[in-house]
């Protein structure tokens, strides 16, 4: 039985290496090409950052600030660096992920992310993200606050890969998901803190 388990991961790291999932010729719009055929779709609750449109929007701006500001991040967590053309180099070394991403929609209340990357667990894949976050200003008798939506979009350039991810979602979507929330909650510490701290 054995055997039998080494000889399908032996294929499905060849088969990963061998078929690629981008054979269309690159759209026009990117984006939503991504969004379209993404692998999976994750749309978050919204968020409540006690922060100002001004602060968040500087963050957006700037995401390599997320890892200067204190020590919510760990180094082995997150490394942000500035390259050049806007890219941004990601590394997560607890997760062997390594990547690129750039902010490459600005709209009133709304930007949009989109990276790519590559992961070695098993085996290597290699896929793209699409990162949209929605905020509105909203007020109470605190004060001002950011009321934050996010979608994560990801797509993984096989074809083979992209079906066992669609097959092993219920176990795929809650680590993802709580990835995501992970970061999130990070990300608001440190934007909330800098808010206060202003």
């Amino acid at each position: 039985m054995h055997f039998i388990y080494y000889i399908l991961f032996i294929f499905i790291f060849c088969y990963s290496r061998l078929i690629p999932l981008y054979s269309d010729p690159l759209p026009v719009d990117k984006v939503q090409h991504l969004i379209d055929r993404s692998t999976i779709t994750r749309v978050q609750k919204p968020l409540t950052v006690r922060t100002d449109k001004e602060t968040l929007e500087y963050f957006m701006e700037h995401v390599e600030e997320l890892t200067k500001q204190g020590k919510d991040f760990k180094r082995n967590e997150l490394i942000l660096e500035i390259k050049e053309d806007g890219q941004y180099g990601i590394r997560m070394p607890s997760k062997r992920i390594v990547g690129e991403f750039q902010l490459v929609k600005r709209q009133p209340q709304k930007v949009i992310y989109v990276g790519h990357g590559n992961a070695t667990t098993f085996f290597s894949f290699s896929g793209s993200i699409v990162l949209e976050v929605h905020y509105t200003t909203q007020k109470d008798e605190i004060g001002p606050y950011e009321d934050i939506k996010t979608a994560v979009h990801l797509k993984f350039d096989n074809t083979f890969l992209a079906i066992l991810a669609k097959a092993a979602a219920p176990i795929l979507i809650p680590k993802l998901d709580k990835l995501i929330t992970k970061f999130s909650m990070k990300t608001k510490s440190i934007v909330e803190t800098a808010y206060a701290n202003k």
